[in-house]
């Protein structure tokens, strides 16, 4: 049997779940992984933004961001507010994920909340993968 002498190691895309109830953090970073994706979590925005810096000095950014509207500490929206900050002081350096709110509230409104999608809690993990493979797909010309 033939193997290759050097295989490259092509990374997983980073999906950054980010909400403060552990229980939906670990189903769908369980998901993610079985999905190909290398999950990161974090419980609330700041813990997200603190997650994001210490990545991108690493080189790493999440290509999509899962982000719970409601959670104590800082907030969905404040969290979408300080990550639009840090994007307009660092653009060239940091790309713009995706961001696909995930909230119980049904009148969340992906427009004004400048975000690409929103899922409505409760939802089915089947739809989430969908929704991230959805963002993910490579773009053709």
């Amino acid at each position: 049997m033939f193997q290759p002498a050097f295989q490259p190691q092509v990374p997983l895309p980073v999906v950054l779940v980010v909400d403060d109830n552990p229980a939906i953090r670990d189903m769908v970073s369980w998901a993610l992984e079985l999905d190909g994706y290398e999950p990161a979590e974090a419980a609330d925005g700041q813990e997200a933004l603190d997650w994001m810096y210490n990545a991108a000095r690493e080189g790493r950014y999440p290509a999509v961001i899962l982000l719970d509207l409601a959670m104590p500490g800082m907030d969905g929206t404040t969290f979408l507010a300080r990550l639009k900050e840090y994007r307009e002081l660092h653009a060239a350096t940091f790309p713009r994920p995706t961001v696909v709110l995930i909230t119980a509230n049904p009148g969340a409104d992906s427009a004004s909340m400048g975000v690409e999608q929103v899922i409505i809690k409760p939802f089915h993990v089947r739809d989430l993968l969908d929704t991230v493979r959805l963002f993910l797909l490579p773009t053709s010309f």
